[in-house]
């Protein structure tokens, strides 16, 4: 067989591309920003506030339900609440610290919880008193600083920053379904001016990580217009709703188990009970835990996500030693693996048996989780030209390889493994090819038929709240292997519930389609290669949107 289509092209473009796909030219200040956020890989989130005091107790109870919403689970009284701010002088805190651990894990950004739910503000506010400089004995502001040291040791800084608000008179009345309560007028325009301080006074912000709440689309619209309007390249999270995001935010600790067609990331917690401090977690066996998360870590990147990780420091600011060491941990795997983690994309080759695969600069990365017990790893499928393969913990050591029908077979003999995952390196000339198990062959007939059913679906998420987000497919794609030099005849019929336009891709080459049914003229494919097929909509304005499709059938007809 001759050469196939290479499929090394890097998926974060791919999806970039979705964005742009049959559309306008995008701006490029725009690519940049959300290729810049796509390449940051792994970043520290910070719970951290009032709700740090109680830790998880109230009244001498344990608390269950996540900490840093005790005010909530607890059925604290806003009036009690708000006694805890004259507790509050995290005197241990300190942000050069906290911004050299996350460099230290690795970590490319900080996000912190400017206010959450609660209601009280980590920073200077002349919109409510109830806030770090004015309500508290420590009386300095703690966005203010952990940004500067974010500035002093070039690294990104982020802010959370809640939609609801159970400490705003004017706010929905705390209800059963607190997280997604609507936002009134008063406490939208309230938002509008905190989002404005935010943007205004702490220098440049990297990501605003909006969350919960039940917006209108028209609130979300106009809180994303102020947010390009003050810092056009500030990416924003999905959870502002409405699809108003730069990039899709998956459920807490949750990675998708299908393919995503959008920018998108994984908010973690070290613990899956709590994101706020918590007295009486149980802290197990420190090694397993780094090892979840390291896999954790390897999952997402290898499915072109992003990682971000949180951890929750105590009231007087000091961060939990159980948590730094899984990050320190980290931090050093990382060390090691790190052309495998950053800037790297996705592959077509996907989860194998004993681990995930991530791609750059003419390197293939395998990033082994479960050793054969031959000490034989095979790819099948591969067809590549090897120029060299090894260990990244041991880049002197050399491994062997045989290559017998398009299955690649490597000798991890001479390999020591680290505890948590050993990373393989293959250098390779030009571009490697690889036939997908789903790859779809003519019939008898020279014909190929394409259908919801044999293609793979690429999905966002889209939603007015936490509750009602829902995965949408944004992307039909089809790979088919030619084995002829010859013209076909595509002809497409499809029924969708969308309004929208789509449009469908032969070889990046773009064919609008006007109506239900129609017959497109003669296209080429090329020989003995595989091409690529992609149905997308359209207008790219809402990437979100479901695709809609109820019937397609798609028919490529030698002429």
């Amino acid at each position: 067989m001759k050469t196939l289509q290479s499929f090394s092209k890097t998926m974060a473009l791919l999806l970039l591309i979705i964005f742009i796909s049959c559309n306008t030219k995008p701006n490029k200040q725009t690519l940049q920003t959300k290729n810049e956020w796509s390449n940051r890989k792994f970043s520290m989130f910070i719970h951290w506030g009032l709700y740090s005091i109680p830790a998880g107790m109230w009244d001498n109870k344990k608390i269950t339900g996540y900490s840093e919403q005790i005010k909530g689970h607890a059925n604290i009284p806003t009036n009690e609440y708000r006694k805890l701010a004259k507790q509050f002088n995290p005197t241990k805190w300190n942000p050069d610290s906290i911004v050299l651990l996350a460099k230290k894990a690795g970590m490319k950004s900080i996000i912190i919880t400017s206010k959450h739910h609660d209601g009280f503000c980590m920073f200077d506010t002349q919109y409510s008193d109830f806030n770090i400089v004015k309500a508290t004995p420590y009386k300095r502001d703690i966005l203010k600083e952990l940004s500067n040291a974010c500035k002093k040791y070039n690294i990104c800084f982020g802010v959370y920053f809640s939609l609801i608000d159970w400490d705003y008179p004017k706010a929905m009345p705390f209800s059963s379904v607190r997280n997604s309560d609507s936002i009134p007028p008063a406490h939208h325009q309230y938002n509008l001016n905190q989002i404005r301080e935010l943007l205004t006074n702490y220098g440049d912000i990297s990501e605003i990580w909006f969350d919960m709440g039940s917006p209108t689309y028209k609130q979300s619209s106009e809180i994303r217009q102020l947010v390009k309007q003050l810092q056009p390249n500030c990416m924003i999270s999905g959870r502002i709703w409405n699809n108003q995001g730069d990039f899709v935010v998956m459920g807490d600790n949750y990675k998708p188990e299908f393919k995503m067609g959008v920018p998108w990331q994984t908010p973690a917690s070290i613990f899956n009970q709590t994101w706020g401090y918590r007295s009486w977690q149980e802290r197990n066996n420190i090694n397993q835990k780094i090892h979840e998360k390291i896999i954790d870590l390897i999952n997402i990147v290898s499915s072109g996500g992003n990682y971000l990780l949180n951890i929750g420091p105590k009231g007087n600011g000091q961060v939990v030693n159980y948590e730094k060491q899984v990050l320190i941990e980290i931090g050093k795997w990382i060390k090691t693996n790190k052309e495998a983690i950053y800037e790297t994309t996705t592959t077509p080759i996907g989860k194998q048996n004993w681990g995930y695969t991530t791609s750059k600069d003419q390197k293939l990365f395998l990033h082994i989780i479960d050793i054969p017990k031959n000490k034989k790893l095979t790819i099948k499928g591969l067809d590549i030209n090897i120029t060299k393969i090894y260990p990244l913990n041991n880049t002197n050591i050399l491994l062997e390889s045989t290559h017998k029908k398009n299955t690649l077979t490597i000798d991890l003999s001479p390999v020591l493994f680290n505890k948590y995952a050993t990373v393989i390196a293959i250098e390779y000339k030009n571009n490697y090819q690889y036939i997908p198990l789903n790859t779809i062959t003519a019939n008898i007939n020279n014909t190929f038929n394409l259908n919801t059913l044999n293609c793979e679906k690429y999905h966002s998420y889209s939603g007015h709240d936490y509750y009602s987000t829902k995965p949408t497919v944004v992307k039909m794609r089809w790979n088919i292997l030619n084995n002829y030099n010859q013209n076909y005849k595509l002809k497409v019929r499809y029924k969708s519930n969308s309004k929208e336009k789509l449009c469908l891709c032969v070889n990046e080459q773009n064919h609008i389609l006007n109506t239900n049914s129609e017959i497109i003229n003669t296209i080429q494919l090329k020989p003995e290669s595989i091409n690529c097929i992609e149905l997308v909509q359209l207008n790219q304005n809402n990437p979100h949107k479901d695709l809609g499709i109820e019937n397609l059938d798609i028919l490529l007809v030698a002429e």
